[in-house]
């Protein structure tokens, strides 16, 4: 029963909170049911890409109102196949003036041709595409290509969202990840009162972005992440500075946004897990064969690179010293991923093996004998590598990729950067299970004195009682 003295929250996200998920559907679910349990709470959900992606019926019966793509009952509308001509007139559209509708043709055009150029393709209209970008991103604060891929389903639910700011007197608005940004200030200047805005960061994507962007140089992709970090940036700084409260999950995030917005109120809220839900069964049982795991969302670039310089760069050497390890990557649209690389693992035969979606993740964890984290650029900190310890997995990462948490390197994990030093990692824990089960316990005690979500839901509400009464 919803109290009528809280205070009422209206609660944005492009993407929905759920468990099990990837790392920021995960930590949104958490601090939503923490959200839920302060505030009387509404949620406008964009459901991701797609539109599809719903509240679960948990935190759904915990709300006051949920509006959602698939709750309006209308279809999300379809790109039309167009000749030549027409394309080629809405290109020189969109380059010359890419303000026209919003920026959608010209971020449409952009996202079309971003396949090409990951794949180092760089076509003649990607090539007017990034000299465009390059030029108007210094001027005009175009949003960042990756806040139009949700435009589909915010196009669905904008007329309900605004009709809801409209006729109720939210006293907080928070934003869920600074990429629903765009979307919530688009609805904020239709409140009749002046909510108190918190801003719930996942990553500083802006330096997400620098990091991808420094990864490409001399490649066909590089003034495109260039101009992504900048609008990245502009972005995030104007969220900053219009938040009355901002959470980052490190304090690294939040060192680099106080010394951006040194008036702001900046809090970190760590990543956790949940300890009651990812622990072993009393029937686990390892692999026979030595078993490498990543789990991660395949949807997220920097994950999907990470699996690419894994196989290029250190599985091919580390079969070479254990030639019936296998690997095993698993999470959403992971066999998407597959197909992509289709080719290249043919090359390794049986061992390889994929899982797309699973129900239930933790059986992956209980086979694996390593669990890896290679990832080469990111930010924030790494929910996967909290699950794998809680798990009782032994794990190797890269630097990168274990930032964010205090771990004690040679203690809690190992810690490899070349592709050389990774591979010896894996192959000396392979060949070595008293080592796996000391990095194991270390692991575990950590993780479940310090990063479990029942502790950090309680940090979290601490935080909203002393500025958000």
């Amino acid at each position: 029963m919803m109290s009528a003295t809280r205070k009422k929250c209206l609660l944005v996200t492009y993407i929905a909170p759920r468990v099990p998920g990837g790392g920021g559907e995960v930590r949104s679910y958490h601090l939503t049911q923490t959200a839920a349990e302060f505030f009387d709470l509404t949620i406008i959900n964009l459901g991701g890409t797609d539109g599809n992606g719903t509240v679960p019926h948990d935190l759904n019966e915990l709300c006051t109102k949920i509006v959602e793509p698939n709750s309006i009952g209308q279809s999300l509308d379809k790109a039309t196949p167009k000749n030549r001509l027409v394309s080629w007139m809405n290109l020189f559209l969109a380059v010359a003036l890419p303000w026209r509708k919003g920026y959608r043709p010209y971020t449409g055009l952009l996202l079309q041709h971003a396949t090409a150029l990951k794949n180092g393709k760089k076509t003649r209209i990607s090539a007017i595409l990034n000299a465009s970008l390059n030029l108007w991103s210094r001027f005009v604060p175009i949003p960042p290509t990756t806040c139009v891929m949700f435009d589909n389903s915010w196009t669905k639910i904008e007329s309900e969202a605004i009709k809801l700011a409209r006729e109720n007197q939210f006293d907080v608005v928070w934003i869920e990840h600074t990429l629903s940004w765009p979307f919530a200030e688009k609805i904020l200047q239709y409140f009749p009162n002046s909510p108190l805005v918190l801003c719930s960061g996942h990553n500083v994507e802006s330096r997400v972005c620098q990091r991808l962007q420094d990864s490409k140089q001399n490649s066909p992709v590089y003034d495109y992440f260039s101009a992504q970090t900048r609008l990245m940036n502009r972005m995030e700084l104007s969220a900053w500075k219009k938040s009355d409260i901002i959470f980052h999950c490190s304090d690294a995030d939040a060192k680099f946004t106080r010394a951006a917005i040194p008036h702001g109120k900046v809090f970190v809220v760590p990543n956790g897990v949940d300890t009651q839900y990812f622990q072993r069964s009393s029937t686990s049982t390892i692999s026979p064969n030595p078993t490498i795991l990543f789990t991660a969302g395949f949807g997220y670039h920097p994950n999907i690179e990470a699996v690419e310089w894994f196989l290029e760069h250190v599985f091919t050497k580390v079969l070479q010293s254990v030639p019936n390890c296998r690997f095993l990557f698993a999470g959403s649209e992971a066999f998407s991923l597959q197909q992509k690389l289709a080719s290249k693992l043919r090359d390794f035969g049986d061992s390889i093996e994929c899982v797309s979606d699973p129900v239930d993740i933790r059986p992956y964890f209980e086979k694996a004998w390593v669990y890896i984290v290679p990832l080469q650029y990111g930010g924030g900190t790494r929910l996967k590598i909290l699950e794998a310890m809680a798990m009782q997995l032994p794990v190797v990462s890269t630097t990168v990729g274990a930032e964010g948490v205090p771990y004690v390197k040679d203690k809690h994990l190992l810690l490899a950067d070349s592709p050389e030093d990774f591979r010896k990692a894996i192959v000396h824990l392979l060949d070595n299970r008293e080592r796996r089960q000391e990095l194991s316990n270390a692991g575990y005690d950590f993780v479940t004195q310090n990063y479990d979500w029942q502790r950090i839901r309680q940090q979290t509400l601490q935080i909203l009682r002393e500025n958000c009464q």
